[in-house]
């Protein structure tokens, strides 16, 4: 079984997420993860974003509010 790569998207803007993203799509990642960060600085929309320019790739949304504990 070959194994699922995730790139964690743990920026605090968009466009420099969309880069990135864009960046490991090229590298072979699978999933896309819209980190904690990102949510916390951009909100849901930074989601709705990657599924726009990645409409084929899994998004996951981190929407943890704490770690650890």
């Amino acid at each position: 079984m070959k194994p699922i790569v995730q790139i964690s998207l743990d920026l605090t803007n968009i466009e420099e997420a969309l880069e990135t993203a864009a960046m490991a799509m090229r590298a072979g990642v699978d999933w896309l993860e819209a980190g904690t960060p990102l949510i916390l600085a951009e909100g849901l929309n930074c989601v709705r974003e990657l599924r726009k320019q990645f409409p084929e790739t899994p998004i996951v949304a981190d929407l943890k509010t704490m770690d650890g504990g």
